[in-house]
């Protein structure tokens, strides 16, 4: 038996289907992006204050300053319009769902966003503040300046990888939901995963200290194992 709204669809009505929900997840998020973009100037003081409150900010190009106001507003926008997101993939995904699993997942969407402003704050109060006192220090009496650019994008990647991986147990509740992984899956994968989380991180991140991709890395590890475990646990639970 199939899904109530499950059938047979070419692959360019997938296509069409696919581009409406991209769509109606993107418009949202560029709106919101230029609301910010009107306050990103006290708002980039206010969060540079924060976390660099003994350091000037230091611009070394002419559009560097326009860049992070840019960047944060879209940081923003993103934590904003999150939920539209998740939804918009919902409604991509419901035709091929049954009715207790539409239920399971909306039930779970708004955990889902839940878990990922608490990896957000735990970055943004927890490690960002003891990452820049150990590495934002004078070295032989030279006294580093921070590039306004490099270091938000820094603080903004770091944040994000952290409110992502703790989505890590939400998603796999759904694909195990679902039948489509298991936790012996997951044991067996969790090495590949591990290398490509460290891979991933030092190419976005761009760190050569090791510290922020060894910081990520170390999140998707607790989260992945603690996957694991949920995965047992609910399979145990539905037998």
């Amino acid at each position: 038996m199939q899904p109530p709204e499950d059938r047979d669809m070419e692959l360019r009505e997938h296509l069409a289907e696919l581009k409406e929900r991209v769509t109606k997840g993107v418009i949202p998020f560029f709106l919101v992006t230029g609301a910010f973009f009107y306050f990103s100037d006290r708002i980039l003081t206010f969060l540079w204050q924060q976390l660099f409150p003994e350091k000037d900010m230091v611009v070394y190009t002419p559009t560097e300053y326009m860049i992070a106001r840019i960047l944060i507003s879209a940081f923003l926008a993103f934590l904003a319009t999150y939920p539209w997101i998740i939804y918009q993939i919902y409604l991509f995904m419901k035709p091929g769902l049954y009715p207790h699993e539409r239920e399971f997942v909306r039930r779970l969407a708004p955990f889902s966003y839940v878990t990922f402003l608490i990896g957000v704050l735990f970055s943004y109060y927890i490690i960002l503040p003891k990452l820049y006192s150990v590495t934002v220090v004078e070295y032989f009496g030279a006294e580093p300046f921070l590039s306004v650019r490099k270091a938000l994008n820094n603080a903004v990647k770091l944040s994000l990888s952290v409110g992502l991986s703790f989505q890590i147990p939400v998603v796999t509740l759904i694909a195990v939901k679902l039948g489509l992984i298991s936790h012996r899956w997951l044991r067996d994968k969790r090495l590949i995963v591990y290398v490509v989380v460290f891979i991933l991180a030092t190419n976005l991140t761009l760190d050569f200290t090791g510290v922020t991709q060894m910081i990520v890395l170390a999140a998707v590890v607790v989260m992945y194992e603690i996957s694991i475990l949920i995965a047992k646990i609910f399979e145990r639970d539905t037998q």
